[in-house]
């Protein structure tokens, strides 16, 4: 089970991996899931909470609506836990890792979605950490981050000539030089071709492909999104071939809605982006830097390479902060990586391997490599502080520790680098960054918000299930409909022509929005009562209430619901 999840979770981006792994999960360990709990996990269940328990002093106020809903579900169990136990729950609600501290009575392993639940209900700012614990504990594995990709591996241990690869690339990486490289040393420069799509050069792949799997060469086709209504073409081309055992087709494209999925289904696929955690990001590097590699030199080579890792590391998780760590996404790559590595390995060898001058080494990696990509003034000295706390005498001599916590070894030795690397934890604290320890909090709200969101798109109805099936639409559209009778309450209050042309402007906005506020709640109950007819009653289909209970199914608002009532699109 571990081996499917993890093979599959390479193919997703870094952010998609918590929600398929929460989705795997509920598909493989279903009996983990009572009824209700996954429903109310996605936001989708709303009960009657006319009868709600009381409140827990310990908690904050702008919990008090979620407890209400939680309490109403599971009844039984907010009973049995004694949430007003206050000398229980109150060292609970304020531990920094809740999702680990629960009480031992609730640490069960059939208690497991609940605590889920009890952290979105009270916690919501560790939810995406109890997200994480919760798919590692339901799949018996310490993460559910892939192994750091190495392509030397994947090539020897996954590859055949009859399967494209097909690395799918966020905005900013190209792993293309890196699979250049390696190329070099494995088949040779001659025997690697690589072309760029876009520039109409449709004919000419076709052409190289024919030619590169007759003689056993290798190709590499980049940034095939630029050509997406091509490439079932490229993908009859691909069956059709029979290539020498040595070929290899290797292939890029950022994601694309339009990307042929016969194609997908085809290729053996890796997302390519800059790796969760700097954990991950230290060992993808060092993947990259082979022993020889880390060796030639002496010892303040190796620990000048070790500390640029550290730095790009540190500069491309940051990222994860935004707005408070950066001011917005700065597309840091493996190509910065690499000019830093030639720019320090140049200044070494001016120096004889000794102590560089420090303010040529922050002018260089400042001006012309990753500052040229920063354009905020508050980034830039963010950026320089960086520098002058990495690249020191104290860190190369002192023992000083880089970010506080990551020694520097004099050594050659990539044993010695890697060990530490392994050593760090599965995910970062903000402190390593310099930030707050309670910047965490607005992320991870954020984030597990991103999860659940997905998590409703990926349960959306195919076209398949859009067919009119009463049985079908019950099941799908008969909670929502419920849901909507438990939240609507008819008000005979209306707004009349006087209000609306009141003297005073303020009462007059205040009265115009009521207005267009009731009219929207006025049509969405038409809607929804329509629908109730025509799946609980056997009441006449018409376009419009098919229209309305399409949308519903597809998770989306009807278009003619937010023209009823205009507001800000966020």
């Amino acid at each position: 089970i571990k081996m499917v999840f993890l093979h599959t979770s390479r193919s997703l981006f870094k952010g998609d991996r918590l929600m398929f792994g929460l989705y795997f999960v509920k598909g493989i360990r279903g009996e983990m899931f009572k009824e209700n709990e996954w429903n109310f996990l996605t936001g989708t269940y709303v009960a009657n909470v006319s009868e709600s328990k009381a409140f827990p002093r310990w908690a904050p106020q702008d919990r008090k609506e979620l407890f209400s809903i939680y309490a109403s579900t599971f009844p039984k169990i907010v009973h049995n836990i004694r949430l007003e136990n206050e000398q229980t729950w109150l060292p609970w609600f304020e531990s920094p890792t809740c999702e680990l501290d629960f009480p031992k009575e609730l640490k069960k392993r059939d208690f497991a979605v609940q605590r889920l639940l009890l952290v979105k209900v009270f916690r919501p700012d560790r939810l995406e950490s109890a997200m994480h614990y919760f798919v590692t504990e339901g799949l018996g594995s310490k993460h559910i981050n892939p192994p750091p990709l190495s392509i030397q591996r994947l090539h020897s241990e996954e590859t055949v000539a009859q399967e494209p690869v097909l690395f799918i690339v966020s905005a900013g990486s190209d792993p293309s030089k890196e699979l250049e490289e390696f190329a070099d040393k494995t088949v040779g420069h001659d025997r690697f071709k690589q072309l760029a799509m876009g520039g109409g050069q449709n004919d000419l792949a076709l052409q190289m492909l024919r030619q590169a799997a007759g003689q056993g060469d290798w190709l590499c086709l980049k940034n095939l999104h630029l050509v997406a209504s091509w490439l079932p073409t490229l993908e009859k081309e691909i069956k059709n071939l029979e290539p020498h055992e040595n070929f290899r087709l290797w292939l890029t494209t950022e994601a694309h809605p339009k990307f042929p999925g016969i194609l997908l289904q085809s290729s053996l696929k890796i997302t390519f982006e800059s790796p969760p955690g700097i954990k991950k990001n230290l060992q993808r590097t060092y993947e990259g830097w082979g022993s020889d590699f880390v060796r030639n030199g002496t010892d303040m080579r190796s620990q000048m390479l070790f500390t640029l890792a550290w730095f790009h590391a540190i500069l491309q998780e940051r990222r994860t902060y935004i707005p408070q760590g950066w001011t917005k996404f700065y597309e840091f790559s493996t190509g910065d990586l690499r000019s830093g590595q030639m720019m320090l390995d140049e200044i070494l060898k001016n120096t004889d391997g000794k102590i560089p001058n420090w303010q040529n080494v922050y002018g260089l990696l400042e001006n012309a490599i990753y500052g040229g990509r920063i354009d905020n003034d508050y980034d830039m000295k963010v950026l320089r502080a960086y520098l002058e706390q990495f690249f020191n005498l104290d860190v190369f001599h002192n023992g000083k520790k880089l970010s506080g916590t990551m020694p520097v070894p004099q050594s050659t030795d990539k044993n010695e680098f890697t060990k530490l690397i392994r050593e760090l934890p599965e995910t970062d604290s903000p402190i390593i960054f310099g930030l707050p320890s309670n910047i965490d909090r607005s992320v991870q709200r954020f984030n597990s918000q991103q999860v659940i969101n997905s998590l409703k798109k990926i349960e959306s109805v195919s076209a398949e299930g859009l067919k009119f099936d009463r049985e079908k639409w019950t099941q799908l559209l008969g909670p929502i409909c419920k849901m909507w009778q438990n939240l609507y309450k008819h008000e005979s209050f209306k707004v009349t022509a006087a209000d609306l042309n009141s003297t005073d402007p303020i009462d007059s906005f205040v009265y115009l929005e009521i207005h267009n506020c009731k009219q929207l709640v006025d049509r969405v109950d038409e809607a929804v009562q329509g629908i109730s007819k025509v799946i609980f009653s056997g009441g006449i289909m018409t376009s419009s209430i098919q229209s309305d209970a399409i949308s519903l199914l597809k998770s989306q608002v009807p278009a003619h619901w937010e023209k009823h009532w205009e507001g800000p699109d966020q």
